[in-house]
């Protein structure tokens, strides 16, 4: 949830083989949570699946799946692969996605309720949001072939479960789409990387949505997601972005104060790196691309980007059937 990026280092592995179980909705352990064990009103179309990350510090590292109101099964599945940013508890252990998603009555999770905005977009997709720890660390998620055995462990859970039990064949995966929030935004350049160049994934990544999660300067977010889109112009890439900025004394190596008055003021946080792209975007006629800064008229309030945007970006995308 808070605003500050990773490194970006590529760890290369073997492919990891996942087994998906399903964990029924209400047995969690651990702290009380809001809502409680039973009381969650979408638990009848909500899934944990067991699948194994490496992710440390986290309360339950079961992934969440979300079936929307009327969701219609059939041969293939439409996915929205969600990232969380940095947790409420850190650097303590993150909260589990049944907690994250579904309290309604914390100050800042409250903000995070996704799976209202998955039913009110009227799309036929599903939610799907891994366990990230305290400062969005993802685990075999990031490590080479560790997003694709995520994304059939998800599928092998589906297909016992829910709308999908009893089909002669899982489903297979039809439109992908990648979706990160601040500290989220690290993983989804990973993710994207990855998938960009699987050849079973690859043509299936309908689009890269990051809400105000583009911070990388020194990893120069803005140069990758310009390159990638380029490399992939069927991809739609949408950054949302919060400006911001900061002053900057006569001195710049010195903070401001009356010793050093103020020179001038420069972009901070996701600004600089959204500029830049929206720069970069507009010089090489990347017709996939879209930086969108929001303003008063839509939210001010970081934890509140995504949820601003989610179900009308979901309504947007044609090639998603709607329910």
């Amino acid at each position: 949830m808070s605003k500050v990026p990773g490194g970006d280092i590529m760890v290369r592995v073997p492919s990891i083989l996942l087994l998906a179980v399903v964990i029924p909705a209400v047995a969690r352990s651990g702290k009380a949570a809001d809502p409680r064990p039973g009381e969650d009103p979408l638990s009848a179309r909500t899934f944990y699946l067991s699948i194994p990350l490496g992710v440390p510090a986290v309360d339950d590292p079961a992934t969440g799946v979300y079936l929307p109101e009327k969701y219609t099964a059939g041969d293939t599945i439409d996915l929205v692969l969600f990232l969380r940013g940095y947790d409420v508890k850190r650097p303590k252990s993150a909260t589990a996605v049944r907690e994250y998603w579904g309290s309604s009555k914390h100050p800042v999770l409250k903000s995070f309720l996704f799976r209202e905005e998955i039913d009110r977009s009227g799309k036929n997709v599903v939610l799907v949001v891994p366990p990230l720890g305290p400062f969005s660390e993802a685990g075999k998620l990031v490590q080479a072939g560790g997003v694709q055995a995520f994304l059939d462990g998800v599928v092998a859970g589906l297909a016992k479960h829910g709308p999908f039990v009893g089909r002669k064949h899982p489903p297979k995966v039809r439109h992908l789409i990648l979706a990160a929030h601040s500290g989220g935004g690290v993983p989804l350049r990973r993710l994207a990387q990855e998938l960009g160049r699987d050849d079973r994934f690859r043509d299936k990544l309908t689009a890269c949505w990051g809400f105000d999660s583009i911070y990388g300067v020194r990893d120069k977010d803005a140069e990758f997601w310009a390159d990638w889109a380029k490399d992939h112009p069927k991809t739609q890439i949408r950054m949302y972005y919060l400006f911001t900025q900061r002053a900057v004394g006569k001195d710049p190596k010195r903070p401001v104060g009356a010793d050093n008055p103020v020179d001038h003021r420069e972009p901070s946080g996701t600004s600089g790196p959204a500029l830049d792209l929206e720069r970069l975007a507009k010089a090489r006629s990347l017709a996939n691309v879209a930086v969108v800064r929001d303003t008063k008229a839509t939210t001010l309030d970081h934890n509140e980007v995504p949820r601003t945007h989610l179900s009308d970006l979901l309504k947007l995308t044609t090639c998603l059937d709607t329910r």
